[in-house]
This record gives structure tokens, C-alpha cells and sequence, in this order.
């Protein structure tokens, strides 16, 4: 049973909203931070393991792309379904299962005796991390007051967006000193140092706040959610900016190492500078946040990314540095918008925060998993690619941006900034 969140007692500092006796601030922060790097981290620390793998099962590399292809599936599946059943059940159960799944299908990854046997583990670790990656911003609009929020999902944000950058050079690193089963031990590990957080946290979503009904109507929250017009199209055009984003994940080692031929020491150092800069985005947001709107910031950051786009594709190829400034600068605009993207969603939600999260999510990586899929179309070039991308995604962004502040659908956070700052 989940233990009762008592209000009388006083919540660490102007931080949080719910009290945390064990964890404290500090240590619900590192929960949170850890687990931002758990869906980075499980994509992408591996991948340079791939040709070894293939070699050491006796199979092809499409073959053992599908521990990337299922897990991506799998991870989505599972925010969908134990996103809804976090408001039902509560925040602390889904994530005890979330971390307990994923560290046995990390293990059960390490110690794979064939091939489909790792393709299995892998969607077992996929289903935690999905619960995880579901739950975790549930918990963040639930724990911290609505001033501090953004300054934590800033931080969170970091972590996701130079995850996926960074991941691969960890894999490589690991791979010096053991073999491809040591990557999966790691992800293993970090899992259990989450669970053992997660074993302090205190629930909280309290028991008046949680849905109704059985499995089928807590399922129906998603629904719910989604009919929110507002929440709904401020997803999908926010989401837009991540099919440039992952398609550059996708395809970056082709366009540095093939098209510039920098070799993989060369990709290594314009990734890793790309991956520096955008860390700065969500900080540049919370600079800017005392000056204008979240409406006019959003409107110059959808603009810029189309100009941006339109750049690359005029002298994007000239130059690895030419292409790495300008795909740096989008990087950091993608950045800067995503805490207050997510915070505006979250409040637009209200009540079913644990859906809601679920749902963004689920879109965000959909969105990113089709970016990725058409940056690998067979274009002219991949740089060229990269530019129609940038500014055909962004293109769409700005006309579904404009059809809703033209539209009567609520948006917190936006529709009311007229009282704020005039447009």
C-alpha cells in the first residue's frame, strides 16, 4: 500500500510542493537526473559495439539492430500504458517496477547466450525504461512549486539532449578496456543506483488525486488528454523540432567521417562541440524568460530553425565547420525550448500528469524515430538532406504555430501572455 503523503509536514524549502523525510531535495534531484539519462544512455551506448556483436552472434548488423528498433518500440508501449496507470496507482509502484524491469533486462542483456536472447532482455529493459521515462516528469510537476519547475526540467533537459550526443563516446570508452557485455553491465548498474534512490522516495500523488475505474478507463486518460486541442497541437509542433535533431543522430558520422572526411576523430571532436553548445539552450530560456513571452520566444525559435535550415542548404556543405556552427546553433534553439515546452504541456494537463507525460513522450520519440528514418533517405547528400529536413519540419511548425494562436483552444502559458507582454 502507498504510504500517505502527511501535508502537515513542511516540504524542503520554496523547492517542493510534496515533502521528501528520506530523500530530501538533493536526493530527489539526483533520482531524477539519473534517470534523465536512462532512455540516452540505452539507445546509444551500445551502438558502437554493433560490428563486434555481429561478429561475436554470427550475424548480420540488421539483425542485431533490432535490440535498437524493439527497444524503441517496446519503450514507447510502455510509456503509453504505465504513464495512465501511475495517476491510477500512484507515482512510487510504477517506478519500483519501471527500475526493477530495467535492471533485470540490463543483466539478462550482459549475460545473452544468443542473439534473440539479447533482442528479448532488450525489450524487457525497453518496457522499464518506458515506465521510467513516463513517470519521472509526472514526478516533477507533482514535487516542485510551478516557479521552480522549469529551473529543474532545464536541468533534466540537458541531460536528455547531450545524452544521445554523449552515449556513444561513453560505449566507445568502455569498449577499451572490456568487451560489448561490460556496456550492459554499466546501463545495469545505473539502474540499480536509481532503484536504490527510488526504495527512499515518498509517493506522491495523493490518493484523492488519482483516477477512477478500472484498467480500461485509466487506459482512457490518454484519450482524455489527447481531445485537448491545445495540449495536443502544442505538442506536435514542438515535437517538429526533433525530426532534424534525431536525423543528425542518425546520420552525423556520415556526413563528418564520409562527406567531409574528417575520419572518426574528426566526428568525434565537431559531435562533442555540438553536443557542448546545446547544453547551454535551456539556460538561455530561463535568461530570456525575464525579458519576453513564451509566445515570442517560441515564434523566434520556429523561425530561426527555418532559417537555419535554409542556410545549411546553401553552404551547410561547404565546410565540416560551416555545417557543425549551423546545425550547433539549431541545436541550442531546440534546447532552449524544451523545458518551457514541457512545462506549458504539463500545466495544460492538469490533473493527468502521469498520461499526459506519457503522451509526450510517446509523440517526442515517434516524431524522432520518423526524422531519423528520412534522414537516412538516399538525398544528393546527407548535409542537403539535413537542410530540407530543418526547414521543411520547421516550415510545418510555423503554420500549425500560427493556426493555434489564431484558434479559440486554451493554452496555458501562452494564450494569456497578451496580459503580460503585448504581441
Amino acid at each position: 500500500m502507498a504510504e500517505p503523503i502527511d501535508k502537515t509536514q513542511k516540504p524542503d524549502g520554496p523547492w517542493l510542493s510534496r515533502p521528501q523525510p528520506r530523500l530530501r531535495l538533493g536526493g530527489l534531484v539526483l533520482l531524477l537526473l539519473v534517470a534523465s539519462l536512462i532512455t540516452p544512455l540505452s539507445l546509444d551506448m551500445y551502438t558502437p559495439a554493433i560490428p563486434r556483436m555481429a561478429g561475436y552472434f554470427g550475424t548480420d548488423e540488421a539483425t542485431v539492430n533490432l535490440t535498437l528498433w524493439g527497444y524503441y518500440l517496446l519503450f514507447a508501449g510502455g510509456m503509453l500504458v504505465l504513464g495512465p496507470l501511475s495517476d491510477k496507482f500512484g507515482r512510487r509502484p510504477i517506478l519500483l517496477a519501471g527500475f526493477v524491469l530495467y535492471v533485470v533486462g540490463g543483466v539478462l542483456c550482459a549475460v545473452a547466450p544468443s542473439i534473440h536472447a539479447l533482442i528479448g532482455a532488450r525489450l524487457v529493459q525497453a518496457v522499464g525504461a518506458g515506465a521510467v521515462s513516463a513517470v519521472c516528469m509526472a514526478v516533477v510537476k507533482d514535487s516542485f512549486r510551478a516557479d521552480r519547475r522549469e529551473k529543474i526540467l532545464s536541468i533534466m533537459q540537458v541531460l536528455f539532449v547531450v545524452g544521445p550526443a554523449a552515449a556513444p563516446s561513453i560505449g566507445t570508452a568502455v569498449l577499451q578496456v572490456a568487451d560489448w557485455r561490460a556496456t550492459f553491465w554499466v546501463l545495469a548498474a545505473v539502474g540499480a543506483v536509481c532503484l536504490a534512490l527510488t526504495l527512499l522516495f515518498r509517493e506522491t500523488l495523493d490518493a484523492a488525486d488519482r483516477t477512477d475505474g478500472g484498467l480500461g478507463a485509466t487506459l482512457g486518460q490518454l484519450g482524455g488528454v489527447a481531445k485537448d486541442r491545445g495540449f495536443t497541437a502544442f505538442l506536435i509542433v514542438t515535437s517538429l523540432f526533433e525530426v532534424a535533431f534525431m536525423g543528425y543522430i542518425a546520420v552525423g558520422s556520415y556526413i563528418y567521417i564520409d562527406f567531409f572526411g574528417v575520419g572518426e576523430a574528426g566526428y568525434s571532436l565537431f559531435f562533442g562541440i555540438a553536443a557542448l553548445l546545446t547544453a547551454a539552450g535551456p539556460f538561455i530560456w530561463l535568461a530570456f524568460s525575464h525579458v519576453t513571452t513564451a509566445k515570442r520566444f517560441t515564434t523566434i525559435l520556429i523561425v530561426l530553425a527555418i532559417a537555419l535550415g535554409v542556410a545549411i542548404i546553401a553552404v551547410g556543405g561547404s565546410s565540416p565547420v560551416a555545417f557543425c556552427a549551423l546545425f550547433s546553433a539549431f541545436a541550442v534553439a531546440e534546447a532552449a525550448g524544451r523545458p518551457y515546452m514541457m512545462n506549458i504541456l504539463l500545466e495544460q494537463a492538469k490533473r493527468n500528469a502521469g498520461a499526459a507525460s506519457a503522451l509526450m513522450n510517446c509523440v517526442r520519440t515517434g516524431v524522432g524515430c520518423i526524422g531519423m528514418v528520412l534522414a537516412a533517405l538516399p538525398w544528393g547528400n546527407y548535409v542537403f538532406g539535413m537542410g530540407v529536413l530543418m526547414a521543411v519540419g520547421m516550415a510545418a511548425a510555423l503554420a500549425g504555430w500560427i493556426a493555434l494562436l489564431r484558434s479559440c483552444a486554451p493554452l496555458a502559458g501562452i494564450k494569456e501572455d497578451e496580459a503580460v507582454l503585448p504581441w
